[in-house]
């Protein structure tokens, strides 16, 4: 991220929205009667969907059937239904309560819902009941981690462990809360693990070059290799590594490595951010970085670091009209924005 007024090559690491504007103007009423259609089409997908029709037809022929219910309501999450997945997950509990899956689709269900309240409550009924499946303790150590009680997280991680000590997934969670807590050196260790027991573990790699790039550490790029390896697709990784061989200095290669990014996925808003960035600190070429910083807006117009930076390039090339209406555009995006408030005093 750049700081409030001295530019620096820095960038927010998170993705960044992209938004599409289009010329057309439409009036209320248009407006309203495409959104009625727009409903009315996925409501109609909906209805028409294949594995919905086929678990309709099968229940027809079997109404009380519970393994039946629990495929419908499969059908429902992942169709977002998610009112009509709880009923037919609820009736299919009424109907067989020694099935655990059909507890761990509720739960599922719930957590789909935002309520995580009951799904803890559900999976801690799940864990009670069936004290020896291990994907409930799993899902019940996640949920812990996400609500924040750590202790409690490991604490059913290691329950699932003592049944089986090669789950890699169950490193990765313990990783993951370490990690989270500040415990790097445990973190490492957990995710080290979870790669031992199952090489293809994408992301717990990807995890471990996140640590080690926070220490600006080489290491870090085998890490993201290896995630590339498993998944050539991953942009996250492919984004990691750029950004981390510009933080090292490898400003060429990070260079080639935001363009190999930008020919397949021309909407990178920190890529152009960063090469502009890279342009105009490190090559030196002002004019290079405007170019940037401008992509970086028109994938993003309300990215307020890129209009900063584009404001601060302006003020190199003696542009001071277009370094005040970037400004004010960052005032307008934020209004505290207090870089933006002493680049406009100094004009």
């Amino acid at each position: 991220m750049i700081s409030k007024h001295h530019f620096s090559v820095l960038l927010f690491l998170g993705v960044l929205s992209t938004f599409l504007f289009t010329a057309c103007k439409t009036n209320s009423g248009d407006v309203e009667l495409q959104e009625e259609n727009r409903k009315s089409d996925s409501i109609s997908n909906i209805l028409n969907s294949p594995e919905l029709k086929a678990v309709n037809a099968e229940l027809l022929q079997a109404p009380d059937n519970a393994e039946l219910y629990h495929k419908r309501a499969s059908v429902y999450l992942k169709l977002k239904l998610l009112a009509e997945a709880v009923n037919d997950s609820k009736r299919a509990i009424r109907l067989d309560s020694a099935v655990v899956k059909y507890y761990l689709t509720l739960a599922d269900v719930y957590f789909s819902q935002n309520n995580t309240r009951l799904s803890k409550e559900l999976l801690e009924i799940t864990v009670t009941k069936f004290p020896d499946n291990i994907e409930a303790l799993l899902k019940l150590s996640e949920l812990y981690f996400l609500v924040q009680k750590y202790q409690k997280g490991i604490d059913f991680v290691n329950k699932a462990l003592k049944m089986d000590a090669h789950l890699a997934k169950a490193y990765y969670i313990k990783g993951s809360i370490y990690r989270e807590s500040g415990d790097t050196a445990k973190a490492i260790s957990s995710l080290e693990t979870a790669v031992e027991q199952d090489n293809t573990y994408e992301d717990a790699y990807y995890d471990m070059g996140v640590i080690y790039a926070a220490r600006r550490n080489p290491l870090a790029l085998d890490y993201y290799q290896n995630v590339l390896r498993i998944n050539p697709e991953n942009q996250n990784a492919k984004y990691a590594r750029a950004k981390l061989l510009q933080d090292l200095g490898k400003t060429d290669e990070a260079i080639k490595e935001y363009d190999v990014i930008l020919s397949t996925n021309k909407t990178c808003a920190n890529c152009y951010y960063n090469l502009g960035a890279i342009y105009l600190e490190l090559k030196k070429d002002p004019e290079k970085a405007l170019e940037q910083f401008t992509k970086a807006i028109e994938c993003d117009p309300n990215y307020v670091e890129a209009y900063f930076a584009r404001a601060y390039t302006y003020t190199k090339l003696k542009d001071k009209e277009s370094a005040k209406a970037d400004y004010n555009m960052c005032l307008k995006i934020q209004p505290n924005f207090e870089g933006a408030i002493q680049g406009l005093n100094e004009l």
